[in-house]
C-alpha cells in the first residue's frame, strides 16, 4: 500500500496584534504629504486582523490619507469572499489586474473634486487567507497621476504582506 500524495497546506497568516500604525513606513509617501496629522490604529470591522488609517497634509495644505488593512479569516475560502464583496463595495472604478503579489490583485482609482482636486488609488491582494488592502488618497490643485499613487501603493502592499506573520 502506497501512501497518496498529499499538497502542501497553504500558510495561514495571522494579523491579529499586528501595529500597522508603526509597520507601515509612511516616507514612501513623503513627497506627497510630508505632514501626518493623525493615526487611527482601529483594526478592519468585523473580521480578524490589523490596520491603520493615516490623516495626513501635503506641502499646499491639503488633505490626504493612508489606509493600510491587513484581513486574516479563517480560511482562504473566506479571504476570497472578502476581496470579491471588496471589488463590488468599492465604488471606484476598476484599473486592472496587478500582477506578482497575490493569488488574486487588482486595483482601483477615483477623481473627485470636494473644493480641490482630489485622486484616489487602491489596490487589494488576496493569498491564501490573507487580504491586504492600501488606500491612498491625496489632494491639490491639480491630480497626483495614477501611476505615481500606484508605485506608492504598491511598495506598501508589498511591505505590508511581508509584516504579517504565518501561524
Amino acid at each position: 500500500m502506497t501512501a497518496s500524495p498529499t499538497a502542501p497546506a497553504e500558510p495561514a497568516y495571522t494579523a491579529d496584534g499586528l501595529d500597522l500604525c508603526a509597520r507601515t513606513d509612511v516616507k514612501v509617501v513623503a513627497d506627497l504629504a510630508p505632514e501626518v496629522t493623525r493615526e487611527d490604529p482601529r483594526p478592519p470591522v468585523a473580521r480578524p486582523g490589523a490596520a491603520c488609517l493615516f490623516e495626513m497634509r501635503t506641502k499646499g495644505g491639503y488633505q490626504a490619507n493612508l489606509r493600510v488593512e491587513a484581513s486574516t479569516l479563517a480560511t482562504a475560502d473566506e479571504a476570497r469572499q472578502l476581496y470579491r464583496g471588496t471589488r463590488r463595495a468599492t465604488g471606484m472604478t476598476p484599473s486592472g489586474v496587478v500582477p506578482g503579489v497575490g493569488e488574486e490583485a487588482e486595483a482601483f482609482t477615483k477623481r473627485s473634486t470636494p473644493g480641490f482636486k482630489y485622486a484616489e488609488y487602491m489596490v487589494h491582494a488576496r493569498t491564501g487567507n490573507l487580504v491586504v488592502k492600501v488606500w491612498l488618497a491625496v489632494g491639490g490643485e491639480s491630480y497626483v497621476a495614477n501611476s505615481v499613487l500606484a508605485e506608492k501603493s504598491l511598495t506598501i502592499l508589498r511591505a505590508t504582506q511581508a509584516a504579517v506573520p504565518t501561524a
